[in-house]
């Protein structure tokens, strides 16, 4: 069974049509056009690093296991002093190797975060900046590419879409795992946002027993911390009222299964294992209640444990180490030569009680900007002191407030000032910074929003300045959209909407309000103030893409296509990825006898790479308004091949077969549709068909 037990829980995106919508439209023979996706399985080529500088004639072939877990809190492990939790895997490696208790990540979001990981590079060199709406490039030389070139075989076993290939975590891993679960039930479509650790695990550990010879990096993420946090039984059970930490000791179930079969066949001596989290969640501290806001520890520290050959057994270090120190430490480790130019450092001179330069981490966080309308946060931390630049700057004491409760910035203007420098040295001056989004594919962002993203929805530049709203200043929306909108709160439909529209009132600007709100409105059947909300999202300033798409959705729902149009092709101007958008557009025009028009649409939306069936189902019915039957054929075959489940496709295939005489393969394509089509949406088709059939019996 996959994590998701309900499509109301996160991550499933189901349907025969988009999110929260299915519209009739009148198309060839009375056809219900309710338009889905199918995605195109990925390429299984992998992109090429550039050739980095040459190692040592000599590495060490060791062999290396590098987990990351997502959103985990070291404070929640037995082995950093959690007592109210079993996690026997992560003590137990802990116990063999070095446990640094100061860890840090550099940014409290996934992707970029794990793009440092495995480039040893600070964001703003690598330039993942969020969860969606970037891609490592590959002429970044990442951990994967280096041993591959060296002769390891590398295989990786994502859990979540926020991983999936197209970000460009998979450069140099000679297999890449991220396919996510599909929907039991064949009359949906699309996949689950993630898969729960034993799926992973389980994938990782028949790579590890069909492989041989070659030594092997091997590559496993694991996302079950993340929320909603809903472990399986017994673990949700056990951990009543505390199911984060349930889904943390359950994943350190899963981890004990892949050491395990890790160890059966490579000795610990030939082995080194790594585990860090990506970064934390701040369980409502500071007034945040997961992750991507703000720069506190709860969210900035990590898990970091090293075991195997060359690491001393049970060693706590307390010096800072940071996500960028990884690469070269098991670079080092392995007797591999880091490429040149990196920030971070190789922390194996600790192992031996000495310093390494790891004095100050750099930390930032663009989600509140590009998800919220707000300021960006950067920072720079030490073993002693966190600054926080932003429109009311902070700087806490990490020796004497630990939990960060005090901001004593205008007390310590020294302090404030020499780690200000120290900031501006890391980014490259006191200049605005430019970052530029971009756009991800509909499905992609479907899955993003399902876990809290909305980044890559259109492509904006942001100039990176510390000005505009002050997270701190609304944290009262954080909570608004925490009890609103995450699974874990449970609140009531009757009770979510209420709060949604407070939070608008405080926060007007906020894209993500308006998207929930929305969300929530036409859940409710209220299409009309859905409509009227999207309205003053774009007096206020909103140019998101999905914005103009759901309002001309609803326009055409109301019957005024020419309105429809026109949000349609402003949505897929500011998002020319979104093919989803461009194949109700081609619809649209269908719908109002612009032939031309439409089939232009449709080819669009098959030049940006995804949804292609609706698309071909699209240009058929172009083909049939133009007469020639033929070529409708052909491209509703092409829409079938792709999508057997677009059931619009099947039936016009159908259709076209039995105009051009082939009634056999005719009544296979209606009993096709016949087989998955629900009474509910196609009751008078099917009604008809049955009939129809029976006299070509």
């Amino acid at each position: 069974m996959c994590k998701q037990a309900s499509d109301t829980q996160k991550g499933v995106i189901l349907g025969r049509c988009r999110s929260l919508r299915c519209l009739p439209i009148a198309v060839w023979l009375l056809l219900v056009s309710c338009h889905s996706s199918s995605k195109q399985p990925a390429s299984t080529e992998n992109r090429q690093s550039k050739r980095p500088t040459e190692a040592p004639p000599n590495p060490r072939r060791f062999n290396l296991v590098l987990v990351t877990i997502d959103t985990l809190r070291p404070d929640r492990l037995g082995c950093y002093g959690y007592s109210a939790i079993e996690t026997p895997s992560l003590d137990a490696l802990a116990q063999r190797g070095v446990l640094f208790e100061n860890a840090v990540t550099h940014t409290p979001l996934t992707a970029p975060s794990h793009a440092s990981i495995f480039t040893g590079l600070y964001p703003m060199a690598h330039q993942v900046r969020d969860t969606g709406g970037f891609v490592l490039d590959p002429s970044h030389p990442t951990l994967a590419a280096l041993l591959r070139q060296r002769g390891w075989d590398t295989a990786a076993f994502v859990g979540a879409s926020v991983l999936k290939r197209q970000f460009g975590l998979d450069h140099g891993f000679a297999l890449y795992d991220d396919e996510m679960p599909k929907p039991g039930d064949t009359k949906l479509v699309g996949e689950y946002a993630e898969r729960r650790a034993e799926k992973v695990v389980d994938r990782a550990v028949r790579w590890l027993d069909s492989r041989a010879g070659k030594p092997f990096f091997l590559w496993v993420h694991l996302f079950d911390p993340h929320s909603p946090y809903d472990p399986p039984a017994p673990f949700r059970e056990k951990y009543r009222g505390r199911l984060y930490d349930g889904e943390i000791a359950y994943t350190d179930q899963q981890l004990g299964r892949l050491f395990l079969a890790a160890a059966r066949i490579s000795p610990p001596e030939q082995t080194l294992v790594a585990v860090l989290s990506d970064h934390g969640e701040s369980l409502s501290d500071h007034g945040e209640y997961t992750h991507g806001v703000f720069l506190y520890d709860s969210t900035l520290r990590i898990v970091f444990l090293v075991a195997g050959p060359g690491v001393p057994a049970a060693m706590r270090v307390k010096l800072q180490a940071r996500t960028i120190d990884l690469m070269p430490t098991l670079l080092d480790l392995m007797g591999v030569k880091a490429p040149d130019g990196l920030p971070g450092t190789s922390l194996k001179p600790t192992f031996a009680g000495q310093d390494a330069p790891t004095e100050y981490s750099y930390a930032e966080t663009l989600f509140p900007k590009i998800n919220m309308g707000w300021a960006e946060l950067r920072g720079m931390r030490t073993n002693h002191w966190k600054y926080v630049r932003a429109p009311h700057p902070e700087l806490y004491d990490l020796l004497q407030d630990p939990g960060e409760t005090a901001n004593i910035a205008a007390s310590h203007p020294a302090e404030v000032q020499q780690l200000e420098a120290r900031l501006n040295a890391a980014i490259g001056g006191d200049q605005a910074e430019k970052v530029r989004t971009t756009m991800a594919d509909p499905r992609t962002m479907k899955q993003l929003r399902s876990l809290g993203y909305l980044g890559g929805a259109s492509g904006h530049e942001y100039a990176l300045a510390g000005r505009g709203i002050d997270p701190k200043d609304r944290v009262a929306v954080l909570k608004a959209l925490y009890l609103a909108v995450s699974p874990d709160a449970g609140t009531p439909l009757s009770r979510r909407i209420p709060l949604l529209q407070q939070a608008i009132q405080q926060d007007p600007a906020d894209p993500t309000i308006y998207y929930h709100l929305g969300d929530a409105y036409q859940t409710a059947g209220r299409a009309a103030d859905a409509m009227n909300l999207y309205r003053e999202g774009i007096r206020n300033g909103l140019r998101n893409a999905w914005l103009y798409s759901r309002l001309a959705y609803l326009y055409l729902q109301h019957g005024n296509k020419d309105e429809a149009i026109s949000f349609y092709r402003q949505a897929a101007q500011l998002n020319p990825s979104d093919s989803e958008s461009l194949n109700d557009l081609g619809m649209a025009y269908l719908d109002t006898g612009k032939v031309a028009e439409a089939e232009r649409a449709f080819h669009w939306s098959l030049a940006a790479g995804d949804e292609s069936a609706p698309a071909y189902n699209g240009l058929g019915l172009v083909s049939i308004q133009k007469q020639d039957v033929s070529a409708a054929r052909g491209y509703f075959e092409k829409a079938v091949r792709r999508d057997p489940n677009l059931l619009e496709a099947q039936l016009n295939l159908g259709r076209a077969y039995k105009i051009l005489g082939d009634n056999a393969r005719a009544r296979s394509c209606f009993e096709a549709f016949l087989a998955k089509a629900p009474p509910a949406q196609y009751g008078q088709i099917i009604d008809s068909l049955k009939e129809e059939l029976a006299t070509m019996r």
